[in-house]
């Protein structure tokens, strides 16, 4: 059904913006985060007389009264650039990973603000920075991945005296820009990477996890994957070469369709009210709403031109119903632009 996308609000980030998540848990729907990333280009001296790039970023945190539509800016964090954030899907938890290498976890207090309570740093089996690019979380929330621009995976568990590295593995040749779970199976993890691979890994195995396969269907690396919540065995990606593709993970030889959105695809975000629904990062285009249909086709809701620089985060508000307008936040990066806006269904 044809949609029209309306802005309700803007913000100026100041640093470059790249990530949106929305917290999902209630009391809390009414808040965002957005994560910023600044390359410092006065580099600092250090005692050598050499010089160091500083990469630094902010976590912003958001509340929107809907009723209202009012949009308070509530908290601002300092801390390395941030690549990407979620929430952890059992309770009031975001986890960030950021330009340091290292994943940061923090509670949401009573009052809505966000409160540092844990810190790593992932392991770097080479000389030489190495930044975390992506993270996910296991449907029960003990479990997250971690990729980076090393090529590598980490796993890392929730013990009861903090965030321990399980292991790290080399997935790619080149950056490992993302990393998700089975929505199904917590077993199965999905890796994108700069090498144009797609790759599936058993985490069972205790050493390094066994690949189960390693596609090769994109003209490009692969920058976004979606396990699609309500659907079994159906998963979304998204590359560098402008397309979205849709997988059936049990015949993985080659995708079963493809749309191309004009724009290398940074995120995919499904519609928690409207889980056929997906917001798409596009980043040299915009941000596209598109249907998944029950054949597997897809199809173009709506676009959104709001933003002027790289479309890089995206996410929707939790808590509203089926046939209801539904509203999303979104980022973009030179611009340290940061969009609020709805999207109501054509009638």
């Amino acid at each position: 059904m044809p949609s029209t996308i309306t802005t309700l609000h803007t913000y100026d980030t100041v640093y470059s913006a790249d990530s949106v998540e929305w917290c999902p848990h209630n009391p809390y729907q009414q808040l965002f985060v957005c994560g910023t990333y600044q390359l410092d280009d006065k580099a600092e001296s250090i005692s050598n007389n050499t010089s160091q790039t500083v990469r630094k970023g902010r976590i912003l945190v958001f509340d929107f009264d809907l009723e209202q539509n009012l949009l308070t800016k509530k908290q601002e964090i300092e801390t390395s650039a941030i690549l990407d954030q979620k929430w952890n899907p059992s309770k009031a938890n975001l986890s960030t990973v950021n330009a340091s290498g290292e994943i940061v976890e923090f509670k949401l207090s009573s009052e809505g603000v966000l409160i540092e309570i844990d810190k790593l740093k992932i392991p770097n089996d080479s000389e030489g920075e190495q930044l975390a690019l992506s993270i996910d979380w296991s449907s029960g929330g003990d479990v997250a991945a971690v990729s980076d621009s090393k090529g590598g995976i980490s796993l890392i568990s929730i013990e009861p005296h903090g965030m321990q590295c399980q292991n790290r593995w080399n997935a790619h040749s080149f950056e490992a820009w993302v990393c998700a779970f089975d929505k199904t199976d917590r077993n199965v993890l999905y890796t994108g990477g700069d090498d144009i691979l797609l790759c599936i890994y058993d985490i069972r195995c205790s050493d390094a996890p066994s690949v189960k396969l390693k596609n090769k269907s994109h003209g490009a690396g692969v920058t976004s994957l979606l396990s699609v919540q309500h659907k079994e065995h159906l998963l979304v990606t998204g590359s560098y070469d402008d397309c979205i593709r849709i997988f059936d993970t049990r015949s993985m030889k080659c995708c079963i369709n493809e749309k191309n959105l004009c724009g290398g695809v940074w995120r995919l975000k499904q519609n928690p009210s409207e889980p056929d629904q997906i917001l798409c990062a596009c980043m040299y285009h915009n941000f596209s709403v598109v249907s998944l249909s029950s054949d597997h086709s897809i199809s173009l809701d709506a676009d959104y031109y709001e933003h002027g620089s790289i479309c890089y985060g995206c996410d929707w508000k939790y808590g509203l119903n089926k046939g209801e307008a539904k509203y999303f936040a979104s980022c973009s990066f030179y611009d340290h632009k940061m969009c609020l806006a709805v999207l109501k269904s054509e009638k």
